[in-house]
């Protein structure tokens, strides 16, 4: 699925524009998710295990969902800079094909003006477009309450807590908290 470019005025003034990422762009989205990966605890994978994921299967990543009714990618731009990534799935075996999956990332310099927000609001517009689905989920780390609270705001309620289900690098543990929005 793609979203053609649409822009917004972040709460520090800042235009930023989101869209589909371009296949000139994949390389773009690995330095971004690197970054992010080393500047917040929240984020599940490693710089480490970014730097590992080849081009290749990036730019499969983006022609698949480009070319799916079931997947779609956005990417937030401000200056010609990457500075937020998401993506929305649904799961494609029989007994899950009502539900679809999240994630979404924003670069530390930008958490707060609101693209978050913006970025997650974009992204369940499109997923509410999927094929049967009627659920959107996602699992967020408890102690990540501003993440916890803007998905609140969208709508997201609380389905059940796993706990001490990460250890942070700091060594402090955090349940996983899973929570739904019916679409």
């Amino acid at each position: 699925m793609i979203q053609e470019s649409l822009f917004f005025t972040s709460k520090t003034g800042q235009k930023i524009e989101i869209r589909t990422p371009r296949e000139s762009e994949a390389q773009m989205t690995l330095d971004m998710m690197i970054e992010v990966a080393a500047h917040s605890p929240y984020i599940l994978s490693t710089p480490e295990r970014f730097r590992q994921k080849t081009l290749e299967n990036q730019l499969k990543w983006f022609q698949d969902s480009a070319t799916s009714d079931s997947d779609i990618i956005l990417a937030a731009f401000h200056d010609s800079k990457m500075v937020g990534l998401c993506n929305g799935h649904s799961y494609k075996d029989i007994k899950r094909k009502h539900r679809a999956g999240l994630g979404v990332s924003i670069h530390q310099d930008y958490r707060g003006c609101g693209l978050g927000m913006k970025l997650m609001s974009t992204l369940i517009e499109n997923m509410k477009r999927f094929n049967h689905v009627t659920i959107i989920e996602l699992d967020v780390m408890t102690n990540n309450s501003a993440a916890v609270k803007m998905y609140e705001k969208l709508g997201f309620k609380k389905a059940g807590t796993f706990p001490n289900a990460y250890i942070l690098p700091s060594g402090e543990a955090s349940d996983n908290l899973t929570m739904y929005l019916e679409a």
